[in-house]
């Protein structure tokens, strides 16, 4: 697991898999954590390439956990994420989903976060604001569920890599280089108590959420004690 070995890291990103939650029958506590909605999809880390003289623009690959390349399957995916991502050079880790799509999941599952000004990093003063956020369009409402992209992590950009920088920090520089869109979106993340949160968001058809620590590092490729899923609801008090 991440937390005691780590994996060596190819020096090739395309070898890279998104980093998995710890899923052994042992219990951790995870200091610090928070939490963010568990969508139902496939995961993949997302590399996006611009080159203003190019055409197109945008060199994009979708790399999903077995490293399958699923760009040329989804073409107004890579055109979103192309347009939507702020950087000449990103890796994106996140799901491909239909749920963004889908009217009342998409749009109410992923919170506006507004920080106070003396927390850069902790972001606990969340609501609901579904039209300002633009995270599902009058049309897509109405149409047949398309593939989107729900960002959640940020492991390079611009040739920096960002593995050694907590997760909060990542997840700040990520929420700088997203222009959101219809088909690109940035998944929010609360602070517990969580309970009420993953009952809303399993209400709406998503899975239920995720915990993470907030000081947590990201190693490509392997497991790590710092992140687990939660689906089923604490009903001891």
């Amino acid at each position: 697991m991440a937390d005691r070995e780590p994996m060596p890291v190819s020096e090739d990103p395309h070898d890279w898999a998104p980093m998995r939650a710890y899923r052994g029958r042992r219990g951790f506590e995870i200091e610090d954590p928070i939490v963010e909605p568990l969508w139902s999809g496939t995961r993949a880390l997302a590399h996006v390439r611009v080159d203003p003289e190019a055409d197109p623009p945008a060199d994009v690959a979708l790399i999903e956990e077995s490293g399958l390349d699923l760009a040329g399957e989804l073409p107004d995916l890579v055109a979103a994420l192309g347009a939507g991502v702020l950087a000449l050079e990103a890796i994106l880790d996140g799901v491909i989903t239909r749920q963004l799509s889908i009217d009342g999941v998409g749009a109410a599952a992923i919170p506006e976060i507004r920080s106070r000004p003396a927390e850069m990093f902790v972001r606990s003063n969340l609501d609901f604001d579904v039209q300002a956020r633009g995270v599902i369009e009058e049309q897509a409402a109405e149409a047949a569920p398309v593939d989107g992209f729900v960002a959640v992590d940020l492991l390079r950009i611009d040739g920096t890599l960002l593995f050694d920088v907590p997760l909060l920090e990542r997840k700040r520089l990520l929420e700088s280089v997203i222009a959101p869109g219809p088909l690109l979106r940035l998944s929010g993340h609360v602070r517990p108590p969580h309970d009420p949160w993953i009952a809303t968001w399993k209400s709406m058809g998503l899975r239920g959420g995720m915990l993470k620590a907030a000081n947590s590092r990201y190693h490509p490729n392997d497991d790590t004690i710092e992140w687990r899923v939660v689906e089923r609801l604490n009903k001891r008090r």
